[in-house]
């Protein structure tokens, strides 16, 4: 690993990938971890072997001067607006990192926003490439909210890992490890020379050839893949809808979040290929790949505010797993198209067709069952036919939710106690109304009473709203019985 040549060790090769990512597109990255856990050592040294200038500021303290500079007053006098640089200022940096990010005000915090989405300072471009930002977890004390526009610039979110979640290898690697602000005078007393534990300079500008060779690779790859994922961006899309339905709004993905995971999702298959190409590593299947990656470019748990990790992080799960199906090798995507269109359409009749008829999975046709037991919404029509279609095709419903859905068929609902009430509203519709109850079988009766139910509870009653129950009565159970058709002729020959 790239990381542990310049004296970063304990990350794992995922989140690596991630990081290689962000340098590939330069889009920006958030560090979140205690304090000790290298979050600012690791810029340093990446910026060190790419040879980029660098420089951190501490967004608790750093003022606007500090970045911007003072202005040029003679050129003020001129009419024209020029801030005088010095070594801290940002004009001539290519990487920087925002440090103790949640420290800062709210009115320092905004001076950033544009910094780190456009890499401009009052409209004036920069020569910053790279914008990295590194915080505290929201436990710690003396931490601010973070405002969401300002999460909403990052494109990565990353946990740099503590030295005693690791193996107890690594941690003997960091702790003999000598960095260049530990043991600062020791080298007074060695003539100078470099401390035995020091990573050599030599050994870093050789990783840094190395990370240039790789990104080099990867961004021929990144461009290669935007073609050839075709699909990968209707996943995403529709990954956005299910999960806003799935947390009832609460994670709701903007256009400007979508696009960092697009570019992610390309940026880190890309960073794995170029590694496989260059170091014939072994290539993780996409489908890992795709699921660490959208957690990492989703931004939860930054605030007390809104869902907890991992609340966020079980929802992301669930919605990836639905559609994993785009990134399987020789993808069925009109079967995948299907499994969309059950988990989102509020028709009922359609979501029967596809849940009773398609053969969609185990996991997908469980959460589809599970989700409309916990709706507030009559089912006893889609029971009752469930029930039937199960009783000619076993395996069509989940067993353990056979008997909680056979308590939706309530037969006291087949009843016209309803409709005396229409001699105060519309008497001259109660023999149209009751003829529509007169049905040759219990699934006809049922789609009936349904819809009759559904009539009553509107308060003008017409001809049209009656000839329009009328065909939706005829409509829906012409399709039930063929779908119970279906499943008999499916059953006989199984």
């Amino acid at each position: 690993m790239y990381l542990e040549q310049l004296g970063i060790y304990g990350w794992n090769e995922s989140d690596e990938n991630l990081l290689l990512a962000s340098l590939l597109t330069g889009d920006p990255l958030l560090l979140i971890g205690n304090h000790g856990c290298a979050k600012t050592h690791l810029g340093n040294k990446i910026a060190q072997a790419l040879g980029k200038k660098y420089l951190v500021y501490d967004a608790s303290k750093a003022m606007f001067e500090d970045v911007l500079g003072y202005p040029n007053t003679a050129k003020l006098q001129q009419g024209v607006v020029e801030y005088v640089p010095s070594p801290v200022t940002i004009w001539d940096k290519e990487l920087i990192l925002i440090d103790e990010l949640n420290r800062a005000v709210p009115e320092l915090q905004s001076k950033w926003l544009e910094v780190i989405r456009s890499r401009r300072i009052m409209g004036f471009p920069t020569q910053v490439n790279w914008v990295w930002a590194a915080m505290n977890p929201v436990t710690y004390s003396a931490t601010q909210t973070l405002d969401e526009a300002l999460i909403g610039r990052f494109a990565i979110f990353l946990f740099p890992p503590d030295v005693l979640s690791m193996p107890e290898d690594e941690r003997v690697r960091v702790l003999t490890h000598i960095n260049g602000d530990d043991a600062p005078s020791l080298s007074q007393w060695t003539d100078n020379r470099k401390t035995a534990g020091t990573v050599p300079h030599v050994q870093v500008e050789a990783c840094g050839r190395a990370i240039n060779e790789l990104l080099r690779a990867a961004a021929k790859r990144f461009l290669d893949l935007r073609c050839q994922l075709d699909t990968l961006a209707e996943f995403i899309a529709r990954f956005a809808a299910l999960l806003a339905q799935e947390t009832k709004g609460q994670l709701a993905l903007d256009g400007r979040r979508l696009g960092f995971i697009y570019r992610n999702l390309l940026a880190v298959r890309a960073v794995e290929l170029a590694k496989a190409e260059l170091s014939g590593s072994t290539l993780r299947p996409f489908t890992e790949t795709a699921r660490t990656t959208m957690m990492a470019s989703i931004p939860v748990g930054l605030n007390d505010e809104g869902m907890d990790f991992e609340t966020a992080e079980h929802a992301v799960a669930v919605c990836f797993d639905l559609l994993a199906g785009y990134f399987d090798e020789g993808a069925n995507l009109s079967l995948v198209d299907r499994v969309y269109e059950l988990l989102t359409t509020h028709d009922l009749m359609k979501k029967a067709g596809l849940l009773l008829q398609a053969d969609l999975g185990a996991m997908v046709k469980t959460k589809v069952w599970n989700d409309l037991m916990n709706e507030d919404r009559d089912l006893g029509v889609l029971a009752y036919t469930a029930l039937q279609v199960e009783a000619r095709r076993p395996g069509t419903v989940p067993s353990e939710l056979l008997e909680s859905l056979s308590q939706h068929i309530q037969p006291e609902k087949l009843s016209s106690r309803h409709i005396p009430a229409l001699e105060h509203r519309a008497v001259e519709y109660i023999e149209e109304i009751e003829a529509m109850l007169e049905q040759p079988d219990d699934l006809r009766r049922m789609v009936a009473f349904h819809h009759v139910n559904r009539l009553l509870r509107i308060w003008e009653i017409s001809p049209e709203t009656i000839q329009s129950t009328r065909e939706t009565i005829e409509q829906e159970s012409g399709a039930l019985a063929a779908l119970l058709d279906g499943a008999e002729e499916k059953g006989d020959a199984a």
